[in-house]
């Protein structure tokens, strides 16, 4: 556990590495997460005392929250093991669905069914409200937003498991949701990046399902293997990032080791797990004919390196793939764009991304 030291900071960076942060990040940063201790700094059972205690206080900076037409939450059943999740469903004001120009002939809609991050062991509905809102509203389309359980008590693959009953279950209501089923797109932030990555694969060899138009993906993770237990990864572990970015600010290495000690356990568990490609979508038998990705990351974040390496494995599979680091930005800057030039700009390229995905 982190102790406050003599600059007043509970979690400084690193001169090497704060050299490295966008002015406005670093700002952003010191403000509001230096001064506290992280989820990943006590024992879970201490942060589900009181989450906001080691939680970053993201509605500071999120920007607004756009008014949408609705945002119905409906309980969806799930197999592994049996049991119920929730996913919100928000629709786009007319005004935002005449700018947007994505209603078909038949009135129905576009849908991105978005999967929020935390990990696998934290977060829910409330992770992306604003980034699903500010999406739906510019984009002119329907986000299903969904939750999935989360370890340690819903280890791995109860969370890949979850999401993808999420997503037949979008498509078996489509008529209900209003969603055009040829115009379905699926999206996530970190662990959430890499259910979808999941999620597209499954999709493709799904019977009957119509191919998905896109898989977004925003700071993801696809090879777990490679995290320690507990310590620094070994100098030759293959993303360099590990060792480079070991002390990033809101994602350093320790909070990765954190949250997959919890998801994928310990031992010859782990390795089993890990080396799951539910868990590790980069370990799939094929990654050829997937819906376009677009991977979206942050320079200074463990995770970047492996981001490259799987943009890589699609273009060399056929898949259509483009990646966009954004220098100077950090694991969570998707959250942040009510205070951050960089935020605004993603949430800019991810319209962008909707509109083309979903153009008629």
């Amino acid at each position: 556990m982190s102790s406050e030291n003599a600059s007043g900071l509970v979690n400084p960076l690193r001169p090497e590495v704060a050299a490295r942060i966008d002015p406005t990040f670093l700002e952003i940063y010191n403000k509001h997460q230096a001064v506290k201790l992280r989820a990943d700094q006590v024992q879970y059972e201490v942060y589900k005392e009181d989450p906001a205690r080691y939680s970053f206080p993201t509605h500071i900076v999120a920007g607004d929250l756009p008014s949408v037409s609705s945002n119905k939450i409906y309980k969806v059943a799930v197999t592994h093991p049996a049991g119920e999740v929730e996913v919100q469903v928000y629709v786009p004001t007319t005004e935002a669905i005449n700018s947007g120009g994505l209603r078909g002939a038949d009135g129905r809609l576009p849908a991105l069914v978005n999967y929020h991050g935390g990990g696998f062991v934290i977060g829910d509905l409330k992770s992306d409200e604003a980034l699903v809102r500010q999406l739906c509203q510019a984009t002119g389309c329907i986000i299903v937003n969904a939750d999935y359980r989360t370890a340690p008590e819903f280890p791995h693959p109860t969370s890949a498991i979850d999401s993808w009953d999420v997503l037949k279950w979008v498509f078996a209501h489509v008529d209900e949701l209003g969603i055009d089923p040829n115009r379905v797109a699926v999206s996530g932030l970190s662990a959430g990046g890499c259910i979808s990555a999941v999620l597209a694969i499954l999709a493709r060899d799904e019977p009957g399902m119509p191919p998905l138009k896109l898989q977004l993906l925003i700071v993801p993770l696809f090879d777990v293997r490679y995290v320690p237990e507990e310590g620094s990864c070994k100098e030759d572990v293959p993303y360099e990032s590990y060792v480079r970015n070991e002390f990033a600010p809101m994602l350093p290495l320790a909070r990765l080791v954190w949250f997959y000690n919890y998801w994928l356990g310990t031992g010859e568990e782990r390795v089993a797990r890990a080396n799951d490609w539910k868990a590790s979508p980069l370990l799939a038998e094929s990654h050829a004919n997937l819906a376009p990705a677009s991977i979206r990351s942050a320079e200074v974040d463990p995770l970047v390196s492996e981001a490259e390496v799987y943009h890589e494995k699609l273009v060399a599979s056929g898949t259509e793939s483009k990646i966009k680091i954004y220098k100077g930005q950090a694991h969570t800057f998707p959250h942040w764009a009510g205070a951050n030039p960089g935020s605004q700009e993603f949430v800019r390229d991810c319209v962008e991304d909707l509109k083309q995905a979903f153009k008629l």
